[in-house]
């Protein structure tokens, strides 16, 4: 199977580059960072926020990483950078990432849509979403709702997204050298599982493509079944023609690890088509938004529009909110916009993704610029003490100039806000072991 992917004499190198040392790769955020997080890095040659590490660092224990400065990600998947031209072309790009989680290509995905533009970054796996829900949280993008939806659920907008992101599960070939436990459940049997339920996914989340929008089919597999006679099967079954690739990167021949990617678009439309709008609201899941009372606070800079769900305040970009109320009326959602603080009887208590938006506004509270080892203390959830003099209240915990959260200081003690599900466990003396 393997040989009737590959080009004659390539399967020989490509076994002994599953043999060798994976590659480290990260993805700088386009909007927080400016300058080089690491130097000397190589740069990821199809993305140009991607760098190689030497070697691969405790990224628990960097409070940059928890900071949102940068994601973790292999080189191969950046590869989606190449959208950003099509992408700029489309008046408010409406974008699906179906099978998102843990985030990497949604954050990607954030750093290239337009300012106006919406990403819907959905996750089948129910145990998955809250994962998903904190990378898009640290990296800190106000135009993004996270669903949990099924494919079949998300066809129902029918001709709604511009854009189909689908990286399917697969059998998973592309990850045998980063994962040596996935080569002990592959066989031939698997490949035929997945190419069966690829097609099912992709049949399913056809519908809510628009004509003439754009789906990207991608694979971590090397075999034609799932890669090259996928693509073919798009063309010949859903109605598309390919716009770039069928692209394959193979870690004998590129700094990375196996991924297949092809750009396809829906047939062309007619005069009469064009993008759709959702149908009517139907009874809300998840609570309704509600006027904002008075004295809310509303630290972030940019057109945004504010709304209480429940006790949270919450903001959405100004333009964007119909639709993202709309979604929330159709589609189980996780979370969507940016949480901004929590009322408790008078008091405003500042929540922690507020501090991780790209467009706070870092001088709306006091700030306390934390070492490393607070900072990491911080993450834990450990108790912090502060020096004799340091303002009372909320304070701005930053690191490096990074926000990183908020803590209240009371003085002889204070309240560590870091979310109890993002705490670490980890600590600086467990990393020199």
């Amino acid at each position: 199977m393997m040989e009737a992917a590959l080009l004659p004499g390539d399967v020989p190198p490509l076994l002994a580059s599953l043999e060798s040392k994976p590659p480290v790769s990260i993805r700088q955020h386009a909007r927080k960072v400016t300058g080089e997080l690491f130097p000397g890095s190589d740069l990821v040659p199809w993305c140009p926020t991607g760098r190689y590490l030497e070697e691969r660092p405790v990224f628990t224990l960097d409070p940059l990483f928890h900071a949102g400065a940068y994601y973790v990600q292999e080189a191969s998947g950046m590869s989606l950078w190449q959208l950003a031209p099509y992408l700029s072309a489309i008046t408010s790009p409406r974008v699906l990432d179906a099978c998102a989680a843990p985030g990497g290509k949604s954050t990607l995905l954030l750093d290239i849509l337009p300012q106006n533009g919406l990403l819907v970054s959905n996750e089948v796996i129910r145990t998955r979403v809250p994962v998903l829900a904190q990378n898009l949280a640290r990296w800190g993008y106000g135009n993004v709702v996270v669903t949990q939806n099924n494919p079949a659920d998300l066809g129902r907008l029918t001709g709604y997204f511009d854009v189909v992101v689908a990286d399917v599960p697969c059998s998973g070939e592309g990850l045998f050298r980063k994962d040596p436990e996935s080569r002990k459940i592959w066989s031939p049997a698997l490949v035929a599982l997945c190419v069966s339920r690829q097609r099912r996914i992709l049949s399913d989340l056809w519908p809510c493509l628009r004509q003439g929008g754009l789906l990207v089919y991608s694979t971590c597999t090397f075999n034609r079944m799932e890669d090259e006679e996928q693509v073919d099967w798009i063309r010949d079954h859903l109605g598309a023609r390919l716009l770039l690739g069928p692209q394959k990167y193979l870690p004998h021949q590129i700094k990375g690890e196996g991924f297949f990617m092809a750009l396809l678009e829906k047939t062309p439309p007619t005069d009469t088509e064009s993008k759709k709008s959702l149908p009517p609201q139907r009874g809300k899941k998840g609570g309704s938004l509600s006027r904002v009372p008075d004295g809310a606070p509303r630290h972030l800079e940019g057109p945004y529009s504010w709304s209480m769900k429940g006790p949270f305040l919450k903001a959405f970009p100004q333009e964007l909110i119909p639709q993202m109320q709309s979604l929330e009326s159709l589609l189980n959602v996780f979370h969507s916009g940016i949480a901004v603080a929590t009322k408790k009887g008078d008091d405003w208590v500042p929540w922690a993704d507020l501090a991780l938006a790209k467009d706070f506004n870092k001088d709306a509270y006091p700030v306390f610029r934390a070492t490393r080892s607070q900072a990491v203390a911080f993450l834990r959830r450990d108790p912090l003490v502060f020096p004799s003099g340091t303002e009372k209240g909320y304070l701005l915990l930053t690191y490096n100039d990074m926000p990183l959260g908020f803590v209240k200081n009371l003085g002889l003690r204070s309240n560590n806000l870091h979310p109890v599900s993002r705490r670490i466990f980890l600590s600086l003396k467990q990393s020199d072991h």
